[in-house]
């Protein structure tokens, strides 16, 4: 329980100056301290301390919270089930230990979480929710997610409770009586319980997971600013704006918000974000704000503006709040919205990328529905809902001359070409939409449709050429549609036989020419997979990057299978052996172009190296087991863990995929690719009848 709960802990509130009250023996002081955190215990003189593991000298303190001998406050102080089961007055003692908080206050029922179920009203997590908030603090931006938002179907205390204190500036000048006056129109939804507040704080939550590392985000309409609060908490974007119409709402943002997070609120109109530079922004987080706005079309207008060519808009809406007759009886929404109707307003602009679903109990149409979130195929009709919620993503192919800036690799520092996008691309606004895994557009038949596109329109011996032809491959492998291979090949073969002194190109022929080995082998062409993986292997993957040298690994491992299967031991073992030369001269490479530096590291250059180096070990697994081939073939099969080949990190992200398109698409959407990929050069598609596996 120890162990668990430790994890929990710093997972929500981080590592720091953490206290234990409460505690009756020192479990968990000491997982917290075994994980390098500052951590502490202390048991108020009325609960008593079962000796039942030894304390630790000078971490641990009976007495008065009110002496503590050690200096206060603490990051997080955690109460334990004893001290929560025991005590009269919940409120009086969260107040009484407000002076000691400085980010979180975590209630932790642990042992004692049957005794509060079985306790009434203080069973309830609502009943903690209203004594936090009572006495100075708020829900902590971490505390929801989507999944923590179903649970909270279950009405009852749940293992872990996340609070933080408002600042004590704010909790003066803004009391919860002030802020109640205008519940309807504006309320802080961290200072509220129940599930209209869970709905609101869970979208954020939702859009949170939209944001990529480094972007520019706009939370339009922000209100209260509890909402741009979580996104700056839960995101890994770079810089933070919210705009709000009222200036009463930005002065409690700046008061209860600004003082902890990284958010620049400011008064500013939804419609006009004229202090906002064309192409600026990254993601535009808007919920709420549709129904709201006169002229919604200016708005989307605006938004479409300052979005960068490869953004990303947010947003939801009411669904068919109207009474008898027609009308949203809200005095302060201007439209009512269906399904359709939203949609409509989004694609005039934007790709739509994603549909939510959510509701709550006691809505304004489903009274009786329970907290629901989730995402659902765009093409289904007919699903009721509370809310619609749409992700729109900006088309990258209308980026025109606008000058481009990758967000998370745009340092006052030379990156080398590996992050170059703008020098090596035609069209670099076309990496993340497209490229980048876990931030390239997520719906698969926009993506394949963008990459198809793509395809059409662009010189077939640039780098633009080669990512979309490769993530085409990518997705048709992990669809299986194998009557596609073909062609998909004959493209391949083509790209390939480019010459150019672009590293991004050189980059993409490597890519393509492992998927050509994977198709064949997977076509059951043996002999042309062994020459595509032998292009890879013949290539040299450092003038790009020693990263790419995952690829000559994993080729090397393949095609050792590919002879060993034959009963060619002695040409599987000189395959193995060269792949561990070629990751031990990758890793030995001075390539800061990969790394970076030590003060300003590439995120993922390590990872990749050391998944390099993970492969070449797979690589010595097999050089272990090979004279056991003969004698034991399964037991050589289970030392190779085979999983760390094929695709690589796209069978990852690819996996993922596959699992939301089987409960997304329609077997509509899986006609996409055959006739467009038709489309893109026949005499290209043509060549894969006559080479297929060429090089």
């Amino acid at each position: 329980m120890a162990f668990h709960a430790a994890e929990t802990i710093l997972r929500l509130a981080g590592p720091g100056r953490i206290l234990h009250v409460g505690a009756t023996d020192t479990g968990l002081l000491g997982a917290l301290l075994r994980r390098g955190a500052d951590a502490w215990a202390a048991t108020p003189p009325e609960l008593h301390w079962q000796e039942e593991r030894a304390p630790l000298t000078g971490r641990s303190f009976r007495g008065a919270l009110e002496h503590l001998p050690f200096p206060t406050p603490f990051d997080t102080v955690v109460v334990d089930g004893n001290l929560l089961a025991g005590v009269a007055d919940s409120g009086a003692l969260l107040e009484r230990l407000r002076p000691l908080v400085r980010n979180a206050l975590v209630l932790w029922p642990a042992q004692r979480h049957a005794d509060l179920i079985g306790s009434g009203t203080r069973s309830a997590r609502e009943y903690w929710d209203n004594a936090a908030i009572g006495a100075g603090y708020r829900r902590h931006p971490q505390d929801l997610d989507c999944a923590g938002y179903l649970r909270r179907n279950n009405p009852l205390i749940p293992e872990f409770c996340l609070y933080e204190p408002l600042p004590d500036t704010a909790l003066a000048t803004w009391p919860l009586e002030r802020i109640l006056a205008t519940r309807d129109l504006h309320m802080d939804m961290s200072r509220e319980t129940g599930c209209r507040a869970d709905a609101h704080l869970v979208r954020y939550a939702l859009a949170a997971q939209w944001v990529r590392p480094g972007d520019t985000v706009l939370d339009c309409a922000c209100g209260l600013g509890y909402g741009s609060a979580i996104l700056a908490a839960r995101s890994p974007g770079a810089r933070f704006i919210a705009v709000d119409i009222e200036e009463r709402a930005v002065a409690y943002a700046r008061d209860n918000f600004a003082i902890r997070y990284p958010v620049e609120y400011r008064r500013g109109s939804a419609d006009d974000l004229s202090f906002l530079a064309d192409d600026s922004v990254d993601i535009v987080v808007s919920f709420e704000t549709i129904e709201h706005v006169p002229d919604y079309d200016r708005f989307l207008d605006e938004a479409r503006r300052v979005l960068k060519p490869d953004g990303r808009i947010i947003a939801s809406v009411p669904n068919l709040w109207v009474d008898a007759s027609g009308q949203d009886p809200n005095p302060y929404h201007f439209h009512a919205f269906d399904y359709a109707r939203f949609r409509h307003i989004i694609e005039q602009r934007f790709l739509l990328e994603a549909r939510y679903a959510q509701s709550a109990p006691g809505g304004f149409r489903l009274c009786d529905a329970p907290r629901l979130l989730e995402r659902v195929d765009p093409a289904v009709h007919g699903m009721d809902c509370e809310w619609l919620i749409l992700v729109g993503a900006c088309d990258p192919r209308a980026a025109g001359t606008t000058p481009y800036r990758h967000p998370e690799f745009a340092r006052d520092r030379d990156t080398g070409w590996l992050t170059d996008f703008g020098t090596h691309y035609d069209n670099p606004w076309l990496y993340r939409a497209m490229v980048q895994l876990g931030q390239r557009i997520s719906a698969p038949e926009q993506l394949m449709a963008l990459c198809l596109d793509v395809l059409q329109h662009s010189n077939p011996e640039t780098a633009d050429f080669g990512a979309a032809l490769t993530v085409v491959g990518y997705q048709a492998l992990a669809r299986e549609y194998s009557d596609q291979y073909l062609e998909i090949l004959g493209l391949l073969h083509c790209f390939c036989a480019v010459e150019s002194a672009n590293p991004h190109v050189l980059r993409w022929q490597i890519s393509a020419a492992f998927l050509g080995g994977r198709l064949c082998l997977e076509m059951g062409e043996r002999s042309e997979a062994l020459a595509w993986f032998r292009a890879v292997r013949d290539a040299d993957p450092c003038v790009f990057s020693p990263l790419l040298a995952t690829k000559t690994v994993a080729a090397g491992f393949w095609s050792g299978i590919i002879h060993l299967s034959g009963g060619d031991t002695e040409s599987a073992r000189d395959c193995w052996v060269a792949a561990i030369e070629a990751a031990r001269h990758a890793l030995h490479a001075p390539d800061l172009n990969a790394i970076g530096t030590p003060s300003a590291p590439n995120t993922f250059g390590f990872a990749e190296l050391a998944e390099l180096a993970d492969m070449a070990s797979q690589c010595s697994n097999a050089l272990r087991w090979l004279p056991r081939y003969t004698s034991s073939p399964g037991a050589f099969w289970q030392a190779v863990d085979t999983r760390r080949f094929g695709l690589a990190s796209w069978a990852l992200e690819l996996s993922r995929e596959n699992a939301a398109l089987r409960e997304q698409l329609n077997v509509h959407h899986q006609a996409t690719l055959p006739r467009a990929l038709h489309n893109a050069d026949p005499g290209m598609a043509a060549a894969g009848r006559t080479a297929a596996g060429g090089t």
